[in-house]
């Protein structure tokens, strides 16, 4: 596949990376992502085979919901003005499915309706499980562990990234960005 460049022109200050290479920027670790699917696939079948095992058809139907509203709006209002849209990115490569289903947006800032819709459908998402599984102490404790998991993993992985690599000022907004720029140091 071309980028579109004249490959056979290379620059000798250049490093050995291709044009497409250097446009596709760095890659998350597969292994590491693996891991993080893993524990992300493993939350969420706890959550799906609990709410049925516990007949919580309502929590259920909420939750996917909640799901239709994370992978809808917020990826256009968010992810399509991201720099990471398009690419593999570390939040689960969702940049790369939002390219798939909506088209990029340049010039405009997500503002606060597309952080609001990313807040409720993802406490919909982790709480409404949590909810019907209060029953069950011994599932509930397993999927809490889990998805605790998921989350560390996001913020010590994605969040970690985002805020060393980002250059859009309006993720100055998201707290974990945030906390992330004054670990590293970074102004």
């Amino acid at each position: 596949m071309s980028c579109g460049n004249d490959h056979g022109k290379a620059d000798s200050r250049r490093s050995t990376m291709t044009c497409c290479d250097a446009q596709a920027g760095p890659h998350p670790s597969p292994l590491l992502m693996a891991l993080r699917f893993a524990a992300f696939v493993a939350g969420v079948l706890t959550a799906l085979w609990g709410m049925v095992k516990e007949r919580k058809f309502k929590h259920l139907a909420v939750w996917l919901g909640g799901w239709a509203l994370f992978l809808t709006w917020p990826r256009y209002l968010i992810c399509s003005r991201c720099e990471g849209y398009g690419n593999m990115c570390y939040s689960y490569y969702i940049g790369k499915y939002t390219s798939m289903l909506f088209p990029r947006v340049e010039g405009k800032e997500p503002g606060n309706l597309g952080l609001v819709q990313e807040v409720v459908s993802l406490s919909t998402i982790f709480w409404t499980p949590a909810l019907a599984l209060r029953g069950n102490r011994k599932l509930l404790a397993r999927y809490l562990a889990t998805m605790n998991a998921v989350l560390l993993g996001q913020f010590l992985h994605a969040c970690r990234y985002c805020a060393a690599n980002s250059t859009q000022e309006w993720k100055n907004v998201c707290p974990a960005h945030r906390t992330w720029k004054k670990i590293l140091k970074l102004s």
